[in-house]
């Protein structure tokens, strides 16, 4: 009868190569330490248990059966084996390196037989030593081994800088793990969730067969995915990895450059989505790795990257219609969907948004509404943009602003553009499409108190869009290329929220160019530079105020979309206004009609004369004459201006 061969790897066993890099070892230590059998016995018992017997068989036999059954070797290990060409010999060594970095004994064993050299990882020579003693005498030297495949392709690490054959070989844990056919990551990667493919826009999704098909032939080696925070480029690899029939993992740049990484993706069927942090202005070169393997590179919109043979793509946002659908899936309310879907915004986020927008609902156990859903928007990426930008949470509507009819049309017609922001250009003609841009900027130019922040918050409230005042000391930086960065990050964010930025005293930073004479002018000219190309090219609102519109750039104003004036308000505006600050606490109408008439006073100005005369009147009653009189000469003292002389006779 006869005898059945013995399984190099049988199917409980996770470790390549186990028995027969224990029997190995044991027969050397038993030729090296004649009078010391313990621990080769340990190896042996250890084999045994593996092999699924109770007594080991002879070396002679396990490295017979080896040779016939290498090229048969399952798993991971044995598919690089093969494609490598690795004979007994060179499998043995990788498998007994990997041994040594989990096995207690097998760690053990190395290190007494190096003794009294430090160390417990094996070193080059007595590899050598070993594979001659178990394989036969060859020619092989410590040059060979350091120029062989298992070294050249970063499989096996030299470490130490003393002379070649005393230096240690070393496998990678993670690398090990992934040839024994486990399941584990790389330390240090995360695998990335699946998500809902009805959050990506349509014309992105149905390019990715393409994408995979070239990936899959090599014709190209990578994909970088451009899009805001929160637009699904995650998702979108994710997707692409189940086109290739790979698990998408998450990694930094450091962890890519790894030598042995690249290869633990190949073998395990990772796509590595490498994530960078590349500051405004800056690129980032994609490292060249061995073996070539698909990956994919995550990027704002406008970060740059260099690498061989990379397609771009860019996620963007799903089409009116589309939001639309995702929105009314969500909310399950046809009209509010139908109103929200003109927010410029990413599938991922409009499903976040709308699960809060239902629980809020829910929570005050009122139907759902529109004010549910602007609330939603301000939560929405709060805490990353209060770091640049300060929200501005009033709300003010139609009846709580005041401005002359010209201003008060320029603004209702700057939210009616808004609103179609989108579909203005279709069937616009080639010239203007060639230009499309779905960002709105505005400037407003007036004196202050004439209501320029007012309006922004109006808009705002008419559009249901959050608004942020940027802060322009969180924004400037000493070090040259922070500020970029700084507002870089910024107007990705508000992309990211669709949310409206407001640039008080914008002048501070879209100022006119100079000649550049200093250094400190040229650095100057080059932030303006890249403000103007940003904002140009944000596809959000940015609402740009200024007391003056000569302190604006010249160039930065062709780039305006609509710039408004807020003239001093004439007597029917002052009139209005006195009479929508004092509301029930009103003196009487011709005390207002008269305050009207000889008060020349901004909004902003009467606005601070009503809260200074209401704190010191009686609480709950018509607020005096005699006490906004008062508070009237307090507001022309800090014009250095004298108060008029009917006020003061009717102060009287």
């Amino acid at each position: 009868m006869t005898k059945p061969v013995l399984k190099l790897l049988p199917p409980s066993q996770r470790q390549p190569l186990g028995p027969l890099v224990r029997i190995g070892l044991a027969r050397f230590w038993g030729e090296i330490m004649t009078e010391d059998t313990e621990l080769a016995e340990q190896l042996l018992q250890q084999a045994a248990g593996q092999l699924g017997v109770e007594t080991s068989p002879p070396w002679e036999v396990m490295r017979d059966n080896g040779m016939r059954q290498l090229a048969n070797l399952p798993g991971p290990f044995g598919r690089w084996a093969r494609e490598q060409l690795l004979d007994l010999p060179q499998a043995f060594l990788l498998a007994l390196v990997g041994s040594a970095e989990t096995d207690y004994l097998v760690t053990l064993a190395l290190s007494e037989l190096q003794a009294p050299n430090p160390g417990s990882r094996l070193s080059v020579h007595l590899a050598l030593t070993l594979l001659d003693s178990l394989f036969g005498p060859s020619t092989r030297d410590a040059l060979d081994l350091s120029h062989s495949p298992l070294v050249r392709d970063h499989v096996l690490l030299l470490e130490g800088s003393g002379p070649l054959s005393l230096r240690q070989l070393r496998l990678e844990p993670a690398l090990w793990s992934v040839l024994c056919g486990r399941s584990a990551l790389w330390p240090g990667s995360r695998a990335l969730p699946l998500g809902e493919r009805a959050l990506l826009p349509r014309r992105v999704r149905s390019q990715l067969p393409h994408l995979a098909t070239l990936l899959a032939k090599g014709d190209v080696r990578g994909l970088v995915i451009r899009g805001n925070s929160s637009s699904g480029r995650r998702a979108l690899a994710t997707e692409l990895a189940i086109l290739l029939g790979l698990t998408a993992i998450e990694v930094t740049p450091e962890l890519w450059q790894q030598p042995a990484f690249p290869l633990a993706c190949q073998l395990a069927g990772w796509l590595p989505v490498i994530k960078t942090n590349i500051n405004a202005g800056e690129s980032w070169q994609l490292p060249a790795v061995q073996p070539i393997i698909p990956h994919v590179v995550v990027l704002g919109i406008n970060d740059a990257v260099t690498g061989q043979d990379m397609l771009d793509l860019e996620v963007g946002i799903p089409g009116e219609t589309e939001r639309r659908e995702i929105w009314n899936h969500h909310l399950q309310h046809p009209e509010l969907a139908e109103r929200a879907a003109s927010a410029l915004l990413s599938g991922p986020v409009i499903q976040r948004m709308a699960r809060n927008a239902r629980l809020r609902a829910e929570q005050s156990k009122i139907p759902l509404t529109d004010a549910h859903l602007a609330q939603a928007r301000r939560d929405l990426g709060a805490e990353r943009l209060r770091l640049l930008a300060q929200p501005v949470t009033r709300q003010v509507t139609r009846e709580a602003i005041i401005f002359p009819a010209l201003v008060e049309q320029n603004l209702n017609d700057f939210i009616a553009r808004a609103h179609r922001r989108e579909s203005l250009w279709h069937d616009l003609g080639v010239t203007l499409q060639a230009s499309r841009n779905h960002g709105l900027r505005a400037l407003f130019v007036g004196d202050s108190g004439t209501g320029k922040t007012l309006a922004a918050s109006y808009v705002a409230t008419a559009l249901g869009a959050p608004l942020y005042r940027v802060d322009l000391a969180a924004i400037m930086n000493k070090y040259v290329g922070e500020s970029e960065k700084n507002l870089g990050v910024l107007l990705d964010l508000a992309a990211a929220a669709d949310a409206m930025l407001l640039f008080d005293e914008a002048d501070s930073l879209f100022g006119r160019r100079t000649d550049a004479k200093q250094s400190g002018e040229r650095y100057a000219n080059m932030l303006t530079n890249f403000l103007l190309t940003r904002i140009e090219n944000h596809p959000g609102i940015a609402i740009l105020t200024t007391n003056s519109r000569e302190r604006i750039d010249s160039a930065f104003t062709r780039r305006l979309d609509v710039i408004v004036d807020f003239p001093m308000p004439g007597f029917q505006e002052r009139l209005h206004l006195w009479f929508s600050h004092l509301g029930q606490r009103s003196p009487g109408d011709n005390q207002c009609k008269t305050l009207a008439s000889y008060c020349d006073l901004s909004g902003g100005q009467i606005r601070n004369a009503v809260l200074t005369a209401a704190g010191c009147g009686t609480p709950d009653q018509p607020i005096s004459i005699q006490h906004l009189v008062v508070a009237l000469q307090r507001e022309y003292q800090k014009l250095g201006r004298s108060l008029p002389a009917q006020l003061e006779q009717l102060g009287r």
